[in-house]
């Protein structure tokens, strides 16, 4: 009898074990964004166009200083940071080839776009050279940020999701509201500027006269 007792209470606890593994796995599915489903198929053309955009960038760039062009009319200083900016994308390729920890690929993939949107910027009237290597800098710096975001779920993608989400459940103020708001700061801030108007007069007359009294 006491063995019989024993089997269905392991048979039920292998159930149990069963179910929550069902459970756990259908969960996960369904918490899994759209993108990592690509993400092991995305990563790798990202990395390698990645890995080639910024040799392009370094290589183009050492060329240009080594052998100036009167075309080319990117400062010394605009070279250099172009320059290392390609070093960057290359490591930053290189590393996602190689599958190399998320958090790095992320913080050099995110850092690696800010670079080039800096550069973009600052290179956007010089040249067409210039300006499409900063936009295909960009673009590449955007997927290569969502590949690892997909492959490793680090978080990054799924944290401006949820932003959005708390975004949209904002009540926002309606037209006589925002005016009602608008005008009452308006009014605050111009007394505001009266009142240190009117203080300010007052000290810096009251110090001139102190400083035209003569004494002795």
């Amino acid at each position: 009898m006491a063995q019989n007792q024993v089997k269905p209470q392991k048979d039920a606890k292998s159930a149990d074990k069963k179910i929550a593994k069902i459970d756990a796995h259908s969960h996960t599915a369904r918490k899994q964004p759209f993108w990592s489903k690509i993400a092991k198929k995305l990563l790798l053309p990202a990395s390698i166009l990645f890995t080639l955009c910024g040799l392009f960038l370094a290589a183009y760039n050492i060329y240009q200083m080594v052998t100036p062009a009167e075309a080319y009319t990117l400062s010394t200083g605009l070279k250099v940071a172009s320059t290392l900016l390609g070093v960057l994308i290359a490591v930053s390729g290189v590393l996602g080839l190689l599958k190399a920890k998320g958090r790095t690929l992320m913080t050099l993939g995110a850092f690696s776009l800010v670079y080039a949107i800096i550069i973009l910027t600052a290179t956007a009237k010089m040249g067409v050279v210039a300006l499409v290597g900063g936009i295909v800098a960009v673009v590449l710096g955007v997927v290569f940020i969502i590949a690892v975001d997909g492959m490793f779920d680090v978080g990054l993608i799924r944290f401006f999701r949820e932003m959005i989400g708390e975004v949209k459940k904002l009540t926002w103020l309606s037209r006589k509201e925002l005016f009602s708001h608008t005008l009452a700061v308006l009014v605050f801030v111009l007394g505001m500027a009266a009142i240190i108007y009117v203080l300010d007069l007052a000290f810096s007359t009251g110090f001139g006269a102190l400083s035209n009294i003569n004494i002795g």
